[in-house]
């Protein structure tokens, strides 16, 4: 059986991958996997509907950074973006409970680049393990004295 070894271990890691993923230790600034995804939701302040996409960058044990951007489409006006740098912190054992806040850059319509802060939280139901996790979540962005609420739906995939 000597030259069976590379064939054991072999069959170990696919047998067991979780227990060969979690021995793995992270390097770099990250302390974890990176994530992306897509997310859509409701600006009601605005009246308008959103679709964008987000970052989840694991930067400690409970938190994230997390760049993000919108379009949006109000009924009545132009086409408008947000572009978003946030931070989350995750509560709980499992992660799925998680807040945050971070900086926005808003262009509403035909209108000039207007800078302002986000203040969020949400909540992801898919256990810590699973590689896609859908999420709920719900923002305020504080730009130009307005505070409109958004809520978004969307899912992150772990790369």
């Amino acid at each position: 059986m000597r030259g069976g070894w590379p064939l054991l271990l072999l069959a170990a890691a696919l047998l067991f991958p979780g227990e060969a993923r979690a021995q793995r230790r992270a390097s770099g600034f990250f302390s974890g996997p990176l994530q992306a995804g897509l997310r859509g939701g409701r600006d009601f302040g605005n009246k308008a509907w959103s679709v964008g996409g987000q970052v989840a960058a694991p930067v400690g044990r409970n938190l994230e950074l997390r760049p993000s951007g919108d379009l949006f489409f109000p009924r009545d006006d132009g086409m408008g973006w947000q572009v978003n740098g946030d931070a989350a912190i995750r509560f709980g054992q499992g992660g799925g409970l998680y807040g945050g806040a971070g900086i926005a850059f808003a262009h509403p319509d035909d209108s000039d680049t207007e800078t302002g802060y986000n203040l969020f939280f949400g909540l992801s139901a898919a256990a810590p393990a699973q590689r896609t996790k859908g999420f709920i979540e719900f923002r305020w962005t504080f730009v130009d004295d307005t505070s409109p609420f958004r809520l978004a739906l969307g899912f992150l995939y772990r790369l």
